[in-house]
């Protein structure tokens, strides 16, 4: 039992990290097809970002467009953000 109770414990630590992680950087939001993206809390969305397909030009939205968003306290403008930003 104790083994499994530090195995739980290691995956929780681990969730947390990769969350925080993740709200340090600029990030894409929204899923095709139908893309209706907002940005997770500690995020803001990012103007002049929107696209139909985002970086990868795969999969494209049929509705709506994917943004990206970035820390609350990120200071760039829509090319930088785009340029960084995560998938």
């Amino acid at each position: 039992m104790n083994k499994l109770v530090v195995i739980a414990a290691v995956c929780v630590m681990f969730l947390v990290a990769v969350d925080a992680a993740s709200n340090i950087h600029c990030t894409w939001h929204g899923t095709a097809p139908f893309c209706m993206p907002s940005c997770p809390k500690g995020k803001k969305a990012v103007d002049g970002t929107k696209s139909n397909c985002g970086p990868n030009k795969i999969a494209c939205c049929i509705t709506g467009k994917k943004l990206v968003c970035c820390p609350n306290d990120w200071q760039g403008n829509a090319a930088n953000a785009m340029a960084i930003a995560k998938t």
